[in-house]
């Protein structure tokens, strides 16, 4: 055992198995004991630490059931690699939020949606537009389109984004297919002989770690109350080279956290020292429940001098299948950006673009929105309110808007068991571990609030409540054994 080292006290309520994986865990997430480490025996650990050997065999069987272990039979247990992970285990709980995350005829409570229903798509603004579109423009609008969108669309909305501070020539704008065209832009962008490397939040949007993961090289930071921790930062850059930093600045999917005006005007100058440049993923800033919107980093950008490369989609504001996002793109990149972009798509849907464009236009977008922002205020005011008296969990942030609650719970409670026997009984959430890059034993969860009435609310978080206290009590009887 001299690589391995357990401490366990067993005057702490704690279950000593549990004590003793903790321990172990640690060691092992932080590199201490390597991979391939041959673990010591049950019957050494258990005569080391004076214990029952069933309490070591617990350990082991949690470890391996974790992927942090693997039994080889007649030879022992040995470490894995850590950032092995089967994507049937990992991604399962993604897709099946993607699978009935819009079908109405899915009986349960869907707090693991990112999309607003259905119920909310302003469809007949959406088929009147549409008659007026095709009434105007006849067959011509199913020509191909100008490869950056429509002339007039990319206008209107320099003048809309000037509203909120941020100064764009339309010959800086970019229509593309959806976010994540857009992301697969920023990566051609980016990509030369040698991988580049992305910086991200550690937890993030599953969707771009999954775009970025295999393309790029990847560092994570922690993400606080208001931001990363740029001290941080700043020593990684000291030592080598980031190309582009990927964030939701404001109300972070998962956790809701939105970084400090402060932090954002130091990220920024980072940005120019050390020459790199900032993804700024806006999907959320609409979706504020105080009274004023926040500021976008971009209105922070100095023009002329532009380091971010802004993100802003419309599939959450209106519907998925309207599949348009806006970039704008600082000047000397725009080039580079329109020849990926005629590799990728040679045109995005000319009567979307004329429709968002008589939705901004007639002012139905900013009436749509406000309507939204109403009745996804209430609802996370009362979910909120409800897991205030729910044992075994804690709001890690409380957000100022967006969909999401990021959730800690007791470390007692296993998330994706409790993300198993919540869906058993109807209930849709996410476990925390698919929103990490490396982390897979993390006990939390996302509540998305936007999909639920509120009667659903109420009734999902009582199901929540009783399943953490079942949780609770089928891990004391396992630890009193």
């Amino acid at each position: 055992m001299s690589k391995v080292k357990i401490n366990i006290d067993k005057s702490l309520k704690e279950c000593i198995y549990i004590q003793i994986y903790d321990s172990l865990k640690k060691q092992i997430l932080s590199g201490e004991i390597s991979v391939g480490t041959k673990l010591p025996s049950i019957r050494q650990v258990a005569m080391k630490l004076d214990v029952n050997q069933n309490t070591i065999i617990q350990s082991y069987n949690l470890l391996e059931e974790k992927g942090l272990i693997k039994k080889v039979s007649g030879k022992g247990c040995f470490v894995e690699e850590v950032c092995v992970f089967k994507v049937e285990e990992k991604e399962i709980p993604l897709i099946e939020s993607f699978k009935y995350g819009q079908n109405p005829k899915v009986a349960r409570i869907n707090f693991s949606n990112g999309t607003p229903s259905s119920k909310y798509f302003p469809l007949n603004d959406y088929r009147k537009f549409m008659d007026e579109v095709f009434s105007e423009y006849k067959a011509d609008i199913f020509q191909y389109q100008n490869i950056q969108g429509v002339d007039s669309l990319r206008e209107l909305l320099s003048e809309e984004f000037e509203k909120e501070d941020i100064f764009v020539k339309k010959e800086n704008i970019q229509i593309t297919s959806g976010t994540q065209q857009a992301l697969d832009i920023v990566i051609k962008l980016f990509s030369k002989e040698v991988k580049p490397t992305v910086a991200l939040s550690d937890p993030t949007y599953p969707n771009a770690l999954n775009i970025f993961k295999g393309w790029c090289n990847i560092k994570t930071l922690d993400i606080k109350s208001d931001g990363w921790d740029l001290d941080e930062l700043e020593e990684i850059l000291k030592k080598e080279k980031i190309d582009f930093v990927y964030e939701c600045i404001n109300f972070q999917n998962p956790t809701g956290v939105k970084w400090s005006l402060e932090k954002c005007k130091r990220l920024l100058k980072l940005a120019e020292t050390y020459n790199f440049y900032i993804i700024e993923d806006d999907s959320f800033s609409e979706f504020y429940y105080s009274n004023q919107k926040p500021k976008s980093l971009k209105s922070l950008d100095k023009v002329g001098s532009e380091r971010v490369i802004y993100v802003k989609t419309y599939s959450k504001i209106l519907m998925p299948g309207i599949a348009l996002a806006v970039m704008i793109i600082p000047e000397r990149l725009v080039q580079r950006v329109l020849l990926i972009k005629y590799g990728l798509d040679t045109t995005t849907s000319g009567v979307n673009q004329k429709i968002l464009e008589k939705f901004i236009v007639k002012n139905r977008l900013s009436e749509h929105l406000n309507e939204l922002r109403k009745e996804f205020g209430e609802k996370q005011k009362l979910t909120l309110e409800l897991l205030k008296d729910i044992q075994h969990l804690e709001v890690m942030h409380k957000p100022e808007g967006g969909f999401f609650i990021w959730i800690k719970l007791s470390d007692n409670i296993d998330g994706e068991k409790l993300y198993q026997k919540c869906n058993e009984r109807g209930v849709a959430l996410l476990p925390g571990a698919i929103f990490y890059r490396d982390k897979r034993d993390v006990c939390k969860i996302r509540l998305s609030f936007i999909s639920p009435s509120l009667e659903e609310i109420k009734l999902g978080m009582e199901i929540l409540k009783e399943t953490l206290f079942l949780c609770n009590v089928e891990n004391s009887k396992t630890c009193s054994n």
